[in-house]
């Protein structure tokens, strides 16, 4: 159903990283009402973010997978 390759991971980890960034970056920033937000703040939640993200996005990536291909009608997502 899901191989793990050296793409998927280097992807998963790009994807928790960029996406736990840009959320701990504005979650801070309405939280600490400082735009942008202290660095020391920022850094402190986009690590803890991550830490938890990583985990999920392996998780929960096959899964997402596997439907999305179900709910396409694509020819090419059949292979």
């Amino acid at each position: 159903m899901f191989k793990l390759t050296v793409a998927t991971v280097i992807s998963t980890l790009l994807l928790s990283t960029i996406m736990s960034g840009l959320v701990s970056f504005f979650i801070t920033s309405l939280n600490t009402g400082d735009f942008p937000p202290k660095m020391a703040a920022w850094i402190s939640s986009w690590m803890l973010a991550w830490a938890i993200a990583t985990p999920i996005v392996f998780i929960t990536a096959p899964f997402s997978k596997y439907v999305a291909k179900k709910l396409s009608d694509d020819p090419r997502d059949k292979e």
